[in-house]
C-alpha cells in the first residue's frame, strides 16, 4: 500500500469516490472487536458511531461520495432493535449498567447509520448507470467475471468494482474506498489486465480513522 493521505486530498483529486459498507463502518485498525468482554464491544460500537457521523459531515460539505444500489441495500440497518435481540442469550430481566451502556451504543450506532443511509438518498448519491454506461458495464461483467470467481467477491463487491471501472471511463476520475481485500486484489488485476489509469481509476484501503493508503498497482 502507498503513503497515507487524508479525505480531503482523495476529494480533491477524484470527481467520483465509491465507498462499501466496509470502510463506511471503520477503519482497519477499528477492527470489529471479536472479544466477549462489553467494554471492547462497547468502543467498537462507539467507532461506529464516530465513523457514521464522520462520513456524513463530509456528505454535506462535499458533494463526490456515492454508493452502488447495491452497497445502499447492503448497509441498511432495522429502525429498531430491542435489547432481547441485543443480548439473546441472556437473562433480560436484570441488565448489568455495561449492558445498558452497550444496549445504548447499538442503539446510537444504528441511528448514526440510518442517518448517514439517508444522507446518501437524500443528495441523490446513490449511482445509477445510464443506457450507454449499462452497455459498457455487461461488457466488463462479462470479460472479468473470472475475477469474481477467483476471488470469490459478492455480487455487491463485483457489481462495485465494474461500476468504478465504467465511471471512471464516462464520467471521470472514480476511487473506491474500501477495506475488503479480495475486492483490492480483483481491482488491481482488473486495471493491470484492462490497462486502466490507478490515477483515473484509484482504489484507498482506510487503514486509520481519518486516513487511507492508495493502492500500488
Amino acid at each position: 500500500m502507498g503513503n497515507f493521505v487524508s479525505l480531503e486530498e482523495i476529494c480533491e483529486e477524484f470527481e467520483f469516490i465509491l465507498v462499501d459498507t466496509s470502510a463506511l463502518i471503520k477503519s482497519l485498525e477499528e477492527k470489529s472487536s471479536t472479544s466477549l468482554k462489553l467494554i471492547d464491544k462497547i468502543s467498537s460500537k462507539k467507532s461506529e458511531i464516530c465513523s457514521s457521523v464522520f462520513f456524513n459531515k463530509y456528505m454535506k460539505n462535499k458533494g463526490i461520495f456515492y454508493l452502488t444500489e447495491l452497497v445502499s441495500k447492503e448497509f441498511e440497518v432495522p429502525e429498531n432493535i430491542t435489547i432481547e435481540e441485543a443480548f439473546p442469550k441472556t437473562n433480560r430481566s436484570k441488565p448489568s449498567k455495561k449492558e445498558k451502556k452497550y444496549f445504548g451504543d447499538i442503539c446510537c450506532a444504528l441511528k448514526e447509520r440510518r442517518n448517514l443511509s439517508k444522507s446518501f438518498k437524500k443528495y441523490n448519491k446513490i449511482i445509477v448507470l445510464e443506457n450507454g454506461e449499462k452497455e459498457k458495464y455487461n461488457e466488463f461483467y462479462r470479460k472479468t467475471n473470472h475475477l469474481k470467481k477467483r476471488r470469490r467477491l459478492s455480487e455487491v463487491n463485483f457489481d462495485l468494482l465494474i461500476t468504478g471501472a465504467v465511471l471512471s471511463i464516462s464520467r471521470g476520475n472514480t476511487t473506491i474506498l474500501s477495506n475488503n481485500f479480495p475486492l483490492l486484489y480483483a481491482y488491481q488485476s482488473l486495471v493491470k489486465n484492462e490497462k486502466f489509469d490507478p490515477f483515473k481509476y484509484g482504489f484507498f484501503i482506510r487503514t486509520k480513522v481519518d486516513f487511507f493508503s492508495r493502492a500500488i498497482i
